[in-house]
């Protein structure tokens, strides 16, 4: 199976977020794949602000799934962009809501954030 790339994966993030495909689109014409992603996590904060997480669950699981078929940079651009978002979203969810949420995350991107918190209470203890 040949693994997606940033254009291709442009075109399903386009599809699939219907509500920004414009914005994916103008983006995706610039070449711009960090920008398209950014556009994302401000779209679930905006979501998350009027208590969509249903909606939310179901755009989480869609990155999953690109994350687990992605080339090396889409999931690049993934773990660095989007998974590191998850701290901001937790910060502004209610704990219940938060609880719902992180069960939504497919496995693959939980374990990504969860290397993440690890590497960054590492580094913050030995400073």
């Amino acid at each position: 199976m040949n693994e997606i790339n940033e254009n291709t994966a442009s075109t399903y993030l386009a599809h699939h977020y219907g509500e920004i495909k414009e914005e994916i689109n103008e983006l995706s014409m610039r070449k711009n794949f960090a920008g398209i992603f950014q556009a994302i996590v401000n779209h679930i904060n905006l979501l998350l602000s009027k208590g969509q997480i249903e909606k939310i669950g179901t755009k989480i699981k869609f990155i999953g799934w690109l994350h687990k078929r992605g080339n090396e940079y889409v999931q690049y651009i993934i773990e660095n962009l989007f998974v590191r978002s998850f701290e901001g979203m937790k910060r502004r969810c209610t704990t219940e809501q938060w609880i719902y949420m992180y069960q939504l995350i497919p496995n693959n991107l939980k374990h990504v954030y969860q290397l993440q918190n690890t590497n960054y209470l590492t580094q913050k203890t030995s400073l």
